[in-house]
């Protein structure tokens, strides 16, 4: 069963089964999305609260709340007690974080609990396909030409998307104009009426307007080419050393029980094995990963050093 319910500051899609267990989960379990709704991350969101509905016969809601790169919503997470009802389902913007937002008070690697990686989408550059801007190397080509004059769409200061663009002004060394908006969802809509040139945007997000034939890929943030985007080159393969992909992580608030976490990775375990699941992703082009916590440990572990030596060379500064 699934309810829509729309709130003043929050869009929060209800899912629940009509039975649920005494232990955990009990009540109502908030998934965390920190960002607008209709944005990447509420589709894999979505799919693993359908299965730990369906698994657990508990409670859950997705709850979007939006706002300074996701921070608005990691705070909230980060300051709800560790009971199992209060969850985050996040990007790799979480590493970068801690850099871009310095007065905000958490640290992700010391104050919350990892329970999985969920999946990982390339970020790709993309503009119109009636754009005149034909490839990479065009863009960049026209970039020097005209420095400032070409502009790039993202989902907001400080996310993911935003940094793509930034790391490519800087490796490449031109100037583009940031145009942030409040959700990918929001970017999009200002590459259809054209007040950006480009747009750099998950993958998944864009590939129903690239099949349309609506919107060109001119290249993607893999360390090399892939199938989802047959001839599409990678900007490492111009630029060596430029890897921008948008990891999907799920937390909980540090301290969370022992056994609500065994639990919880035992379903994740079980959903990861799921044919539907499996099926549901691939349609949207992702595959669900579903690692279990080591290896959402390890990717925060890798990126939020990379990014804190990133960030001050890039230059973005947010008070």
């Amino acid at each position: 069963m699934m309810r829509l319910l729309v709130g003043l500051l929050t869009a929060v899609v209800l899912i629940a089964s009509p039975a649920r267990s005494q232990e955990w989960p009990s009540g109502t379990n908030r998934v965390v999305v920190p960002f607008a709704a209709g944005g990447p991350v509420d589709f894999p969101t979505r799919l693993l609260i359908e299965r730990l509905v369906a698994q657990t016969k508990g409670v859950f809601i997705l709850e979007n709340r939006a706002g300074a790169g996701g921070s608005v919503g990691l705070e909230a997470v980060v300051q709800s007690k560790p009971d199992g009802q209060t969850f985050l389902l996040t990007t790799s913007s979480i590493a970068m974080a801690p850099t871009m937002y310095p007065r905000l008070a958490f640290e992700p690697t010391r104050d919350l609990t990892p329970i999985s990686l969920v999946t990982e989408v390339p970020i790709v550059i993309a503009t119109l396909a009636d754009n005149p801007i034909k490839n990479l190397e065009d863009l960049i080509v026209r970039a020097k030409a005209a420095p400032g004059k070409i502009t790039f769409g993202s989902g907001g200061v400080g996310t993911g998307n935003h940094l793509a663009g930034e790391l490519l002004k800087k490796i490449a060394k031109v100037d583009l104009l940031h145009v942030p908006y409040r959700g990918t969802s929001q970017s999009m809509a200002g590459l259809y009426a054209k007040d950006i040139d480009i747009i750099f945007v998950s993958g998944v997000d864009v590939m129903p307007h690239v099949k349309d034939g609506k919107v060109r890929v001119l290249a993607v943030g893999t360390p090399k080419r892939i199938a989802a985007y047959d001839g599409v080159p990678a900007v490492a393969e111009q630029f060596p050393g430029y890897v921008m992909t948008n990891w999907y992580g799920f937390f909980a608030p540090k301290d969370l029980p022992k056994p609500i976490l065994d639990r919880l990775v035992k379903e994740i375990e079980i959903a990861r094995n799921d044919p539907a699941l499996k099926e549901k992703a691939a349609a949207a082009g992702m595959e669900m990963q579903l690692t279990g916590p080591d290896r959402l440990r390890e990717r925060l572990d890798l990126e939020v050093p990379r990014w804190r030596q990133l960030i001050p060379e890039i230059g973005i500064k947010i008070e």
